[in-house]
């Protein structure tokens, strides 16, 4: 039985409107023409946080400053910051961004032309900024990085990260103020599930996007219409398993997200490092060393055909005639009230007991209605090119197929790495849709060979 697996990719990029600056020296308070606090401004499309939902404004950025023609500030072949990652905040009742600590030069004394690179939010726990300029008898180079930037392993807790960069001088923006063009840096991940398959209903709660690049050094643009650059990446897992009070997900015609709660009105997703990705080649590379993308799905079968075997549990596993294997195949359990099918705890097995942590210390009794269900992983190898401000949503279509055992099954008997759940190997379909603003799209469509 062959499976088609339709993955859409609705690509969306997006530019965001800031301005920023600061400096580290008592204020000049304003009169009509002294005034030498830099002035920022703050336009927002959109900036996507699970934490905060979605914001079109910004409360604060972070600003760090380079005055590369003053001498006085060099030290052991680097420039020192001007302004040093000071936070800059939004003025009450207005769309501007004024910090006392954050000032033009002194006209006269050294150059009034500065270099601004600007984020948000905070940078994550173990991160850090670096200075990245050079100077020589010849040259001096602005640079600025980021060091061990860190995504959060859980889907819930990632958060979206924007950077700018522009140069200006008093003379030209004492009065206009500074326009910082803010620019995703990370690509934005949505996967959603449809299709009616004819023999089985299928259940759903979770999903890991496996081997996708989760740390590394992030370089600062030096343009305002260029994206930052990515180094030094390495690949983690990205998941989002079903929690308290979300409801597993019932395959059926429409696409659902697999990624929890919506973010106000728009779907929920996963921010990633972009790169370019090859998919996990199950055939010549079954326990994936590679490290090739795959969606690896939490799901459980329940048969529907109109035999003796109907509404019997086909996956995961539950009879070793089905391999040898059957029983290893890696498993989550929840509680879930029956009449809504909303979670009430995730469980730990350990022998015939349920504990609420990994740790089996704490059992759990169920409720009054309650049951626990138990499911296993099913693996989609993906691949495809992912561009910092872009959304990529997966449209996983089960109308003729699950997937694959994962690389995480281990062994040379059957069931293995690679084979197949209940389906044949996986065809792929991608289309695209590239977000050029809020008023204007563009479509094509690309023929993907089957994984």
């Amino acid at each position: 039985m062959n499976t088609i697996v339709k993955t859409l990719y609705i690509i969306l990029g997006g530019t965001l409107l800031l301005s920023s600056c600061a400096q580290e020296e008592a204020p000049i308070v304003r009169t009509e023409g002294n005034d030498r606090r830099i002035i920022f401004h703050s336009s927002l499309p959109e900036v996507t946080s699970r934490a905060s939902k979605i914001a079109t404004t910004l409360d604060y950025f972070y600003m760090t400053v380079f005055d590369e023609s003053d001498n006085k500030l060099i030290s052991d072949g680097k420039l020192i910051e001007y302004v040093d990652s000071l936070q800059i905040n939004k003025t009450a009742g207005s769309d501007t961004y004024i910090s006392d600590n954050c000032v033009w030069p002194v006209p006269g004394q050294e150059s009034d032309r500065l270099h601004f690179f600007a984020y948000y939010p905070t940078l994550n726990d173990g991160a850090s900024l670096v200075n990245a300029t050079s100077v020589d008898e010849s040259n001096k180079t602005v640079s600025y990085k980021v060091k061990d930037f860190q995504v959060a392993p859980d889907i819930a807790d990632q958060i979206d990260f924007v950077t700018a960069y522009t140069a200006g001088s008093m003379d030209d923006n004492q009065f206009s103020g500074i326009a910082l063009k803010f620019r995703h840096q990370l690509s934005r991940i949505e996967v959603k599930v449809k299709g009616s398959h004819k023999s089985c209903d299928i259940e759903i709660a979770g999903v890991q996007i496996v081997n996708a690049l989760m740390n590394g050094a992030y370089e600062f643009q030096t343009a305002e219409t260029e994206d930052g650059k990515w180094q030094n990446t390495s690949p983690d897992t990205a998941k989002y398993i079903f929690r308290e009070g979300d409801a597993i997900v019932k395959v059926g015609a429409d696409p659902v997200s697999i990624l929890g709660k919506k973010i106000g009105d728009s779907d929920n997703c996963a921010m990633l490092i972009p790169s370019t990705y090859s998919a996990w080649d199950y055939t010549n590379d079954a326990v994936n060393s590679g490290k090739g993308l795959y969606l690896n799905v939490l799901l459980r079968i329940i048969d529907k055909t109109p035999t003796a075997g109907k509404g019997k549990v086909q996956y995961p596993y539950f009879d070793r005639s089905q391999g040898l294997n059957a029983m290893d195949i890696p498993r989550e359990y929840f509680a879930v009230v029956k009449a809504t099918s909303v979670i009430s705890k995730r469980l730990y097995k350990n022998g015939n007991n349920y504990f609420t942590d990994e740790y089996f210390t704490q059992p759990y009794s169920l409720a009054s209605g309650e049951e626990i269900i138990e499911f296993g992983w099913a693996a989609l190898p993906i691949a495809g090119e992912w561009e910092p401000g872009y959304i990529y949503t997966y449209t996983l279509d089960y109308t003729s197929g699950i997937g694959l055992h994962g690389p995480e099954v281990i062994g040379n008997v059957s069931p293995k790495a690679g084979d197949p759940i209940i389906s044949d190997k996986i065809g792929v379909s991608v289309s695209v849709n590239e977000w050029q603003g809020l008023n204007g799209s563009t479509t094509h469509t690309v023929e993907v060979p089957g994984a």
